[in-house]
């Protein structure tokens, strides 16, 4: 926006922004996360997954030679091919079902469920060529690059020194079975998978961390925003109405206790009552811990006198407290000096109570 050129955006993104930027779909995601997971899934399902493979399509291949079709009739050879293929569909199922749960399961617990299509919306800035430059020399675009050198790097490494380590082995395949020198290669291939999931679940942690930054780094606001927001909130109806109700479950639901720690009840004095209590060592202002009209305002002053708290009659000060405070207000500073007098005036009162009962 125009009024917030030139603005740092210092301050955290309030609950309202970060909502309006998931619907937008801006959230953190990282796509080696979800790599990595499903990586590492299919580790621990493909040996299995492999082997049966393996034996089923074997065992169809003996059956259909054993009984090849009579005619090459359309119905003949789909009954043939169905022999043959079979076999394997649980195990093509299991892999391809893996994938597909954990990789949902790994986007759900980054950005939980998100239904946005604003995302999709053409705009101008997508086609525009000037953007999209500005976006291929980007430093998210540098740090992406960079991320790909690095495990390119990385798993190149892995797998060279894997296959450096077996290499007697590899080169001894010559003289071994078929069955055997399958699973030389299967082992080898199966070690070379394990390592790198475990070294690209760690890059796609620090990725992850990264892309929650960046997203934090985007939603930051400037102070007019933030202000403006508050405002915005503050003239929201349900805002007002769940202040409202907070007002009143603290000022009927612990009525005594309040009345209790106040050091004065400013009365009307029947129709407005306004419980201060002013704590010097703690509070830089007195502050309303109740207060009540006609109803409310006689059960205060009934509380008032059960625990010996002063009642002083001031009735231009208590209505002005009632309207411009709410329970747990601080007293706002043109009306301080009015209830400063009050309370100098209860505090002399107690004291001179005191000395008279000490004499």
């Amino acid at each position: 926006m125009a009024e917030n050129d030139g603005q740092e955006r210092t301050e955290d993104a309030t609950p309202r922004r970060r909502a309006d930027a998931r619907k937008k779909g801006t959230v953190a995601k990282s796509v080696d996360l979800t790599g990595a997971l499903v990586l590492g899934a299919l580790v621990l399902v493909l040996p299995w997954a492999l082997t049966h493979l393996g034996t089923q399509t074997m065992g169809a291949i003996r059956l259909a030679l054993a009984s090849p079709p009579a005619d090459l009739g359309s119905a003949s050879m789909g009954q043939y091919t169905w022999r043959l293929l079979s076999p394997a569909l649980l195990a093509l199922a299991a892999i391809a079902g893996t994938c597909l749960v954990v990789g949902t399961a790994a986007n759900f617990m980054q950005v939980g469920f998100v239904m946005s299509g604003e995302s999709m919306n053409p705009t101008f800035d997508k086609i525009n060529p000037l953007q999209g430059f500005k976006r291929l020399f980007s430093a998210r675009s540098f740090v992406e690059g960079l991320k790909t050198i690095i495990k390119s790097l990385l798993f190149g490494y892995i797998a060279y020194d894997a296959i450096a380590s077996h290499w007697g082995d590899l080169m001894g395949l010559a003289w071994l079975t078929p069955a055997a020198s399958i699973g030389v290669v299967g082992g080898l291939l199966h070690t070379i998978a394990i390592r790198i999931a475990i070294a690209w679940l760690v890059l796609a942690g620090l990725d992850y961390f990264f892309q929650r930054k960046q997203v934090d780094k985007q939603l930051k606001m400037t102070k007019d925003e933030l202000r403006r927001e508050m405002k915005e909130q503050e003239g929201s109806p349900e805002i007002k109405m769940a202040m409202a109700q907070r007002r009143r479950k603290l000022t009927k639901g612990r009525l005594r206790d309040r009345i209790r720690d106040a050091d004065v009840v400013i009365t009307n004095p029947e129709h407005y009552a306004v419980a201060i209590k002013y704590d010097r060592s703690e509070m830089h202002a007195p502050m309303v811990v109740a207060k009540g009209v006609d109803y409310l305002a006689q059960k205060i002053r009934e509380e008032a006198r059960a625990q010996r708290v002063a009642i002083v009659p001031n009735p231009p000060l208590a209505r002005a407290l009632y309207k411009r405070c709410e329970v747990g207000d601080f007293v706002p500073r043109e009306l301080f000096q009015a209830v400063a007098e009050v309370l100098a005036y209860v505090y002399r009162t107690l004291k001179g109570m005191k000395a008279g009962a000490g004499s």
